[in-house]
């Protein structure tokens, strides 16, 4: 591993679609930051969001490993596995975009070779940076129940996993994190799509002393909603994702500008990132939370078999 503490990181994306422009734009603005290239299996695909940043395309991975200090991974995700794997191997720090990996196996191949090979592997829920500008993380009491909808118009984007990998990952992490718990038991319903890759999924979780999370999430949907209700002794938290408005009905002094407090919560986690690898920082979300996301997302669609 090159000598980085005095020098800007160089990076590279793997992954030419949404994220991976948007990745790529959050590292180029990032004055600590060098985009290297981006890697896709498609030279058409590289090249032309290479071109439009101004940097280079590479189809060959072991290509672009060779030149960076750290990789994104913001491919489609059934390959996050695959190419985290390959860069971790090679020494190279990692952020995967949700969810790090498309198995718990693998989530938990990539923690192992990551600790075994001193690198810095940061999973991509940016959306805590959310909850962290609300103020929710400082809630000292635990939720009673948790009610998440993640709806939205077909898509192709994401179709290469379950819904519950794709867009109900977000709001499993975000439980864990709330509950402070892993779930007891696990129920779930598929509302839509293939038994081996539903397009909607509705289920509920139990955690420690009865409390429950209910999510829908649902890629087949005809509008968007993205919802939260959160409940406490002392009333409901609810959140309207897409309006970013909440109303705080405990009154836990929590923060109504939260979205002028976080405008950018990738470039936060690129930001984050970076200082990790820099060793100012531990990583912002770790792998292993990464990997019980998966964990959970994997046990609701067996559920959903069963």
């Amino acid at each position: 591993m090159s000598d980085i503490s005095e020098k800007q990181v160089r990076i590279g994306v793997a992954g030419a679609g949404v994220f991976g422009r948007n990745h790529a734009n959050k590292i180029k603005a990032n004055p600590r930051a060098i985009l290297v290239g981006i890697f896709d299996l498609s030279a058409e695909r590289a090249e032309a969001l290479a071109s439009e940043l101004s940097t280079q395309a590479f189809t060959d991975l072991s290509a672009i490993l060779a030149e960076v200090d750290a990789l994104v991974v913001a491919t489609p995700a059934i390959a996050h596995g695959g190419v985290a794997r390959a860069a971790i191997d090679a020494g190279k720090h990692c952020l995967v975009e949700k969810p790090l990996a498309a198995t718990a196996t693998d989530a938990d191949i990539l923690c192992q070779h990551a600790a075994e090979r001193g690198v810095v592997l940061q999973a991509g829920h940016q959306e805590r940076y959310i909850f962290t500008a609300m103020g929710l993380f400082e809630v000292a009491e635990r939720p009673k129940f948790l009610q998440a909808t993640r709806v939205g118009l077909p898509s192709i984007r994401g179709a290469d996993v379950s819904v519950t990998l794709d867009l109900m990952v977000h709001d499993i992490d975000l439980a864990r994190i709330l509950f402070r718990s892993e779930p007891v038991a696990i129920k779930a319903t598929r509302l839509a799509g293939e038994p081996n890759n539903p397009d909607a999924v509705e289920a509920v979780l139990t955690f420690e002393g009865g409390s429950e999370a209910r999510f829908l999430a649902s890629r087949a949907a005809e509008e968007r909603d993205r919802r939260m209700t959160i409940g406490y002794s002392e009333g409901e938290v609810t959140i309207d994702f897409i309006a970013k408005s909440f109303d705080d009905g405990p009154n836990f002094g929590l923060h109504p500008d939260f979205a002028t407090r976080i405008p950018d919560p990738m470039g936060a986690a690129t930001a984050d990132f970076i200082s990790a690898i820099l060793g100012e920082r531990t990583v912002a979300i770790s792998a292993a939370d990464g990997a019980a996301a998966v964990r959970i997302a994997e046990a609701i669609d067996q559920a959903t078999r069963a």
